[in-house]
């Protein structure tokens, strides 16, 4: 379960220079650095699924992203359950600038699951740690808004 989860864990999003752009969820303060900008985009994703709001993690990716679609069919699946996912947070080991322009960003992105636990009624279990992941991960912004629009795994042997 915990690889699954990773599978569209951390999306990091990345401005060149000092533009005001912000993520998805509005934050309290525009991110103005990658590190601050993914810890934003990451708080989002983990308040969509520690609440259960399918909604508010659909809004984190672009329209008909299959990934997107995929995060929030899981997200789904749990609340239909009874449960959610407490303290997701993946860890950020590497990122790799690949383009960037006025509303597109490619990025390779080495990250793993961290912690989170499952909590529901009578439930409440840890998810193991992850081990490290790659990903290409393209984001498009729409009306000053990054989402994630893609992610292909990479490995050694190249994309899968």
């Amino acid at each position: 379960m915990a690889a699954v989860l990773c599978v569209v864990g951390t999306f990091v999003i990345w401005l060149a220079g000092e533009r005001d752009v912000s993520p998805a969820a509005p934050a309290q303060q525009q991110p103005r650095t990658p590190v601050e900008l993914l810890h934003a985009w990451d708080e989002a994703r983990s308040q969509a699924w520690r609440e259960g709001d399918v909604d508010a993690l659909r809004r984190l990716y672009v329209d008909g992203a299959r990934v997107g679609r995929t995060d929030a069919a899981m997200l789904r699946a749990y609340v239909e359950r009874g449960l959610v996912v407490e303290g997701m947070t993946t860890q950020l080991l590497e990122v790799e600038e690949l383009r960037v322009e006025a509303d597109l960003v490619v990025l390779d992105v080495t990250d793993r699951l961290y912690a989170g636990t499952v909590v529901g009624p009578d439930v409440r279990r840890a998810l193991p740690r992850d081990a490290p992941s790659r990903r290409r991960v393209t984001l498009r912004r729409s009306d000053g808004t990054w989402r994630v629009a893609k992610v292909v795994h990479r490995t050694a042997r190249g994309e899968t």
